[in-house]
């Protein structure tokens, strides 16, 4: 990818961690950018960097998410490799961190299903241990698919502020997270 690609990415990527009305994935991650507006940013040596480093669209893209997670404010001179690495290390090992996350849950509840309620209109206990740094939001995303809890708790949660950004955040992370729910749904058995 050559600079002004990552750069029209990095736009695609930050308007569909900050818009509710664009989606990165129904737009083909097509935005309004064009290389004489690109060619006066006088952060574009970033864009060069980033292009030089990662050679195709995927990793660019990964890179991108991976910050995005952290601060979707992020400006792109803020970014960093170790956002994406630790991403990458995750990514690879998700099996086996989804699996602890599920012992943590279990720890904490006599069932997966307990955690995931919400009494009189506060956090499940399992929001509230992601929110404590317990487990991972790839986990709430795979739950989510199994249950769809995310919808149920827009409802119970509507007017709770924290999970208002969360919800938001959890929507537009999924589509970038491959899973799959069969394998999701066996470890999650042989747990119980």
């Amino acid at each position: 990818m050559n600079s002004f690609q990552v750069y029209s990415t990095y736009v695609a990527l930050k308007t569909h961690f900050s818009r509710k009305t664009y989606d990165y994935f129904k737009y083909q991650g097509s935005v309004k950018t064009t290389e004489k507006a690109y060619s006066k940013r006088p952060d574009k040596y970033f864009f060069e960097k980033i292009s030089n480093k990662y050679t195709s669209k995927d990793q660019v893209i990964e890179y991108f998410v991976s910050n995005f997670l952290v601060n979707s404010n992020f400006h792109i001179i803020q970014m960093n490799n170790e956002n994406y690495l630790n991403w990458q290390k995750k990514m690879q090992s998700f099996t086996y961190l989804f699996s602890t996350d599920i012992d943590v849950i279990l720890d904490r509840c006599d069932t997966i299903n307990d955690c995931m309620q919400c009494k009189n209109s506060s956090h499940s206990d399992i929001l509230k241990l992601f929110l404590g740094g317990r487990i991972m939001m790839e986990t709430l995303l795979m739950l989510n698919r199994l249950t769809g809890f995310i919808d149920r708790y827009d409802k119970l949660l509507e007017d709770d502020i924290i999970w208002k950004q969360l919800s938001f955040t959890l929507k537009k992370y999924d589509p970038f997270i491959s899973g799959d729910p069969n394998q999701v749904k066996e470890i999650i058995l042989k747990k119980i």
